[in-house]
């Protein structure tokens, strides 16, 4: 017994562009974990932590952008595998330390357009793949914009210091005995809010790609099964 297409041909399990654009949503997730190991580096001056880890929670937004390219590619959906290209080029524009994310945007979209979808779907696809968008970009707009700013002072040492969110404008934290070795105001601060709300987000976009991404009953029947020709 053999597995041929309609026209015949035997039907490998991942075509050629399937396979790249899986291979491509890797690497994503790979630039993904650098961001965040980058971002990390760069927060390491004195203050207390965020409530949300900036290092994790906008590396996040571009995991799941690699993650919607892989579902795309394994489910053979050039919508989905487009879409996450797309959002790979809005996410480029976040800073120049996600310029990079430009390259597998345009590897995405084009990969994208050369697979075959599931006959009929076109429309449904299509209707799937802007929800996406839209709930990721929500995502990131969502973490960015809740935030808030804070004044703080560190007390103690600097090898073992004790932070403490003060009043901006207040004194007090300055005048503490002379044990203030630091202070600081920081604007931008990420929120618990808009952590839940980015991961809601996020989860809320996977799952609707993962869930409309099953193969029904009533689907077309793409492959046939035949006897091995002789």
């Amino acid at each position: 017994m053999s597995i041929t297409n309609a026209s015949g041909s035997a039907s490998p399990g991942l075509e050629r562009s399937q396979r790249l654009a899986l291979w491509v949503g890797v690497v994503v997730l790979g630039l993904a974990i650098a961001v965040g190991i980058f971002i990390g580096a760069q927060s390491r001056d004195p203050g207390p932590p965020e409530d949300v880890p900036r290092a994790i929670a906008i590396p996040a937004l571009y995991a799941t952008m690699g993650l919607l390219a892989i579902i795309g590619a394994l489910q053979r959906r050039p919508a989905i595998v487009v879409a996450a290209g797309v959002l790979c080029f809005v996410g480029a524009i976040l800073s120049v330390a996600t310029i990079e994310f430009v390259v597998p945007g345009v590897l995405l979209i084009g990969l994208g357009s050369r697979i075959q979808g599931r006959p009929g779907r076109r429309r449904r696809e299509a209707l799937v793949g802007a929800v996406a968008v839209l709930l990721i970009v929500s995502a990131g707009v969502a973490l960015l914009s809740m935030t808030v700013a804070r004044c703080w002072a560190a007390t103690g040492s600097p090898a073992n210091p004790t932070y403490a969110v003060i009043p901006c404008g207040s004194q007090t934290g300055l005048t503490t005995g002379g044990s203030t070795f630091a202070s600081g105001f920081d604007s931008g601060v990420l929120t618990i809010g808009g952590g839940l709300s980015e991961a809601v987000l996020l989860v809320g976009a996977l799952s609707l790609t993962t869930v409309t991404g099953r193969k029904r009953t009533s689907d077309p029947v793409g492959p046939l099964i035949g006897p091995t020709p002789r």
